[in-house]
């Protein structure tokens, strides 16, 4: 259960969902579900709150149920569900680890009446894999239960990066960091992830020459401003129904 602190900033829980969009020819393909919180001023501020907030296990999949809860909740509000738009939910490595997670992600498809295919759960990069065995371990089981995983925020100098991607992940996100697009590690490590059937998502796009550069440079997939701003579920809807 989240602690009182965790449930003080639920109440306060704004979620909002930025596309993800294919690079050759824009189609929306998922949308990232980003926490975002109203002071009591009225101010909206991001996720560091919560972020800190999960400093164990219990914690982290505590709030992280509590979040993709409402965010199903706001999908199925939405109508989204006739959409076939997939939507991506960050999760910490501690909640990722935690032997309870599997059993409360199938109990939100089975109440919510979704197929597992329509969550993709992304490991963030702010806590090191240090038990490769134990991740694949829990990789495996959520790939096997119909789960799509990706690997959030990707650099240089993410431990096991590679040893990431050989287990059963449908996609990797470059760092916004990466745009640049002459960098010797895209030229190595966006081979490596389409040989394996990987999407390449580039984050943080905002002009024409960066979604031009990562496309060049073999990214499938981009998302930021110059595709979508963050949007409201209903907004959204009406952008996809666009």
């Amino acid at each position: 259960m989240p602690s009182s602190r965790g449930a003080q900033l639920l109440a306060s829980l704004r979620l909002l969902y930025q596309p993800v969009v294919r690079l050759a020819d824009g189609t929306p393909s998922s949308a990232e579900v980003l926490a975002r919180f109203a002071g009591d001023n009225g101010e909206i501020t991001g996720p560091a709150g919560l972020l800190a907030a999960m400093s164990d296990g219990p914690s982290a999949i505590g709030l992280s149920v509590a979040l993709m809860r409402q965010g199903l909740a706001d999908h199925a509000a939405a109508g989204l569900a006739a959409l076939n738009l997939p939507l991506a939910f960050n999760l910490k490595l501690d909640a990722l680890l935690h032997p309870a997670l599997l059993g409360h992600v199938l109990a939100l498809c089975a109440e919510f009446s979704l197929p597992p295919a329509q969550l993709r759960l992304e490991l963030t990069e702010d806590q090191p894999v240090h038990d490769l065995a134990a991740t694949s371990h829990i990789i495996t089981a959520l790939h096997q239960a119909g789960f799509a995983l990706a690997l959030d925020d990707i650099t240089p100098a993410m431990p096991h990066l590679e040893a990431l991607m050989d287990m059963p992940i449908s996609a990797v996100k470059l760092d916004k960091s990466l745009l640049s697009g002459a960098d010797a590690f895209l030229s190595r490590i966006i081979p490596h992830a389409r040989a394996r059937g990987l999407a390449v998502i580039a984050e943080g796009i905002e002009t024409r020459a960066q979604h031009e550069a990562m496309r060049a440079n073999g990214a499938t997939h981009g998302q930021g401003f110059y595709y979508a701003k963050p949007l409201s579920a209903a907004a959204l809807g009406a952008f996809l129904r666009r």
